[in-house]
């Protein structure tokens, strides 16, 4: 096959992935679109991802089983207040509507934010296969 065919096969597929990504971006909803930028919440609000990611980690190390997937399940279903079908998903959406509980001094809009960010990252260091935990492995660097 020559380069130009190849590179021509490359860029349709980069584009169904692109067009795939989008489709399912659309059927989770405008939830799930950030209002603010990761840097906002980032520079602004880092104790609350801090918080979020702290929850993910200490369910991960105590649950091997957990992997990526799981937590983007259990991270949806929080913003989108469904009921995630796996059990460690629904252990960790628990978990995490518990900190909520605790951090009762930040707003409702700030929470989700954080929760999308998030869930933002594990798309992004993570390739969401069954099994995978970069995302895990990465964030685990630093919860302590």
């Amino acid at each position: 096959m020559s380069k130009v065919k190849r590179l021509k096969r490359k860029r349709a597929m980069q584009k169904k992935a692109n067009i795939r990504q989008m489709d399912s971006q659309k059927k989770l909803g405008a939830t799930l679109k950030p209002r603010k930028s990761i840097k906002h919440m980032a520079r602004d609000h880092l104790d609350v991802l801090q918080n979020i990611e702290f929850v993910l980690v200490s369910e991960y190390r105590s649950d091997r089983s957990i992997d990526d997937r799981i937590v983007a399940d259990a991270l949806r279903a929080v913003i989108l207040d469904t009921e995630p079908q796996d059990t460690r998903a629904q252990s960790l959406s628990k978990s995490l509507e518990s900190i909520r509980e605790l951090r009762a001094d930040i707003s409702d809009d700030i929470w989700q934010e954080g929760l999308r960010t998030v869930l933002q990252s594990v798309h992004r260091h993570s390739n969401l296969k069954p099994g995978c935990r970069l995302y895990l492995d990465f964030v685990s660097d630093f919860v302590l």
